[in-house]
């Protein structure tokens, strides 16, 4: 994210205004406010827009918040402010490698991304380390590798770094250990993580799709309590699928992973010399198909009837359709 004037931080696709600064011993105020602009790959933003993106984001993200939080589990949403903005309590980003951390440290964003997969689908990374051995399955509880989309028995919990410049996958204690957090916090987490997994499980059950993996974050309050923070179980942060068809932002990086610009970034991830210019902005019928399933999700994921969407199936036979014709030229 970047700063610019006004307490306003930049980020990828929403924009963060500080309304008050957090403390060691209380939370700040912020405001989250959602745009249509989209980011792959970790590049950082896309040269055009989705249309609808970011009030998809933001109803579903606020829906999910409300829910968990009839069930008692802590989070820092506050309120709905528009269909584009929400209101959260705030806490401090410190960085384990200037020592900031501690295990009394108190409001602070613990510095790690908690995965949860239940199933490895096209594009997962952990099926990529699997596949490329450097990852064992054993090491994450698996007896095999599984096939591309095969149901897990069991969902994984995988971490990652948080606050360095690439994300670097560690092992649990790893995670525990950068962190800062005893094993009794750092087993507690696993089970919330694991409890929201298995709300997004059913919510997406209830409407047809299946939700293959996803991401949360999670800080710790003024009295060292865990608590859920960021956003999650939107097509951002998660991956859903109707008879094996993605409905995230996995359509737009499959999109890219076919162009030049695409095989550069592969080039780049892996390690290799690459030559990489800026990106050229998606086909306006794939923008159009992607704004239709933003919308179309979000009204099914809150039960309201707010653009009139065409229905979840009908976006996936057109984006097979799609998919289809770009493959065949």
């Amino acid at each position: 994210m970047g700063q610019v004037p006004g307490n306003q931080i930049i980020g990828k696709v929403k924009t963060v205004t500080m309304l008050q600064p957090p403390t060691p011993h209380a939370f700040g105020r912020a405001t989250f406010c959602f745009r249509n602009e989209y980011s792959i790959f970790d590049f950082g933003r896309m040269p055009d827009e989705i249309p609808f993106k970011g009030e998809s984001l933001c109803r579903m993200a606020v829906h999910n918040f409300m829910e968990l939080q009839k069930t008692g589990m802590r989070t820092h949403f506050v309120k709905r402010i528009s269909p584009l903005e929400f209101e959260v309590k705030t806490v401090r980003v410190l960085y384990p490698e200037s020592g900031e951390i501690s295990p009394q440290t108190t409001n602070f964003l613990i510095p790690l991304e908690i995965i949860f997969r239940n199933m490895l689908p096209r594009g997962s990374s952990m099926l990529k380390r699997l596949q490329s051995g450097a990852l064992k399955p054993g090491e994450v509880g698996l007896t095999r590798i599984p096939k591309e989309g095969e149901r897990l028995q069991k969902p994984i919990i995988d971490y990652t770094t948080k606050l360095e410049k690439a994300d670097r996958h560690l092992k649990n204690n790893e995670a525990r250990v950068l962190a800062c957090m005893t094993e009794k916090e750092f087993a507690e987490m696993e089970q919330m993580a694991l409890k929201v997994n298995a709300f997004l499980n059913e919510k997406a059950e209830s409407i047809g799709l299946e939700h293959a993996d996803g991401k949360i974050e999670m800080a710790f309050t003024p009295k060292r309590e865990l608590m859920l923070v960021d956003t999650f179980g939107t097509l951002d942060e998660d991956r859903f699928l109707l008879n094996g068809m993605h409905l995230s932002k996995q359509v737009i990086r499959d999109y890219y992973a076919k162009t030049q610009w695409g095989k550069e970034i592969e080039k780049k991830e892996a390690g290799l010399p690459y030559h990489l210019n800026a990106p050229k902005p998606l086909p306006r019928d794939l923008v159009d198909l992607v704004s239709c399933m933003y919308q179309s999700v979000c009204e099914s994921w809150v039960g309201e009837r707010i653009w009139n969407a065409p229905p979840v199936e009908e976006i996936v036979q057109d984006i097979n359709a799609y998919t289809e014709k770009i493959n065949a030229m």
